[in-house]
């Protein structure tokens, strides 16, 4: 069931007359009569429509405008409406210039549009919407915007799913965060718009800032953030620039907390810290950028590059700002020059200048080896 209404002032209407021809000699077969073109000035305009059940699908108004029955469509100046579902507002939309279409089961609206989620504060704009009702979609293209409190993105195209309340962007994506500070360069975003999460397959570049300073630089292959927990799950491979401690971590899996500043690996990864010339691995790991600490398990090893000094064990603790090195369990520590490896349960010093003492639980004793050159 299609309702289509203007109501207002006619101010003017143009029918395109017929032209005439010369006379001709000969009869000649009527030609067929043109289309006749009928458009009408109007002010107060109005587009509304409801489904089978009378529930109403949209409800658009217009202060004034051009409509043309046959197209079904309309130029509007001040646009304004309410977009429905299960006979519910969901979504306000308005625009101070705009064309509206009417073509079924849908509505398409196009000039500098502004759509507002009434439930959960997020506004769209974009040059052109559409308004699907029955499959509760709402498809924005060119020039996109979508903006809540805590989150904002500018993209190509948009396509919110109002009943899941959904946001899929794609194209050339740019994205901030506010609190803590973010910035995200990607091409395709899954934003669950209610639950605060959002959620990336493609490969995406992030910037942590603090004030107008970036403290940390990220690249992933995918990535899920939980705005309300300040949670980014790194996903793919993974690499974490941080200015402070100066440092490089390189994964597959990242849980980063921005509130706490904490990184947890649950899978290898590669901790490089390139002032001191010092690289860590293990099978796992937790790196406290603000108290400057890492703890690695699993086969963790430490290697100075610049003396050729090697520290493995079960776990290392390393203490960044005074480069103390804790090994524990199965602990082995080789150098060159002269080339010597000692073995024990327990190593505590610094690779820098090979300072690292290796002790023993008392039920075994300390191993020493000396290496032929």
């Amino acid at each position: 069931m299609k309702v289509y209404r203007w109501v207002g002032i006619v101010v003017a209407i143009a029918i395109l007359g017929i032209g005439g021809c010369r006379q001709p000699k000969k009869p000649q077969p009527s030609p067929k009569p043109s289309a006749i073109e009928a458009k009408l000035e109007l002010e107060g305009l109005r587009f509304e429509q409801v489904n089978k059940q009378g529930q109403p699908l949209w409800k658009v108004r217009a202060e004034r405008g051009v409509y043309a029955p046959d197209r079904k469509t309309a130029k509007v100046t001040n646009l304004d409406g309410d977009l429905y579902q299960d006979g519910r507002v969901v979504l306000r939309i308005a625009a101070k210039t705009g064309e509206v279409e009417q073509e079924g089961e849908k509505i398409v609206l196009r000039g500098d549009v502004v759509a507002k989620e009434i439930r959960n504060q997020l506004t769209i704009v974009g040059q052109t919407v559409e308004w699907q009702p029955k499959a509760d979609l709402l498809v924005i293209r060119d020039r996109v915007q979508a903006n809540q409190p805590k989150f904002q993105a500018n993209a190509n195209e948009g396509r919110y799913f109002s009943r899941k309340q959904q946001l899929d962007l794609s194209g050339k994506i740019t994205a901030l965060a506010s609190d803590p500070r973010l910035a995200m360069q990607t091409e395709r975003i899954t934003w669950l718009v209610k639950e605060q999460k959002v959620i990336g397959d493609r490969a995406t570049q992030i910037q942590r800032y603090r004030e107008n300073t970036i403290t940390a630089k990220v690249s992933t292959n995918s990535f899920s953030t939980e705005l309300d927990r300040q949670i980014i799950n790194l996903q793919g491979k993974v690499k974490l620039d941080a200015t402070s401690p100066l440092i490089r971590v390189d994964g597959e899996s990242f849980a980063w907390n921005l509130d706490r500043e904490t990184i947890v690996a649950d899978r290898p990864l590669t901790i490089r810290h390139p002032p001191e010339a010092l690289t860590f691995n293990a099978s796992s790991g937790t790196l406290d950028l603000k108290g400057s600490v890492a703890v690695l398990a699993g086969n963790a090893t430490g290697v100075s590059t610049r003396n050729q000094a090697k520290l493995r064990a079960d776990r290392l603790i390393w203490e960044i700002a005074s480069q103390q090195l804790t090994g524990t369990g199965n602990v082995v520590y080789q150098q060159v020059d002269p080339a010597i490896k000692f073995t024990g349960t327990r190593g505590v010093g610094k690779l820098q200048d090979r300072s690292i003492v290796v002790s023993s639980d008392g039920k075994q004793r300390v191993q020493t080896e000396f290496i032929p050159q």
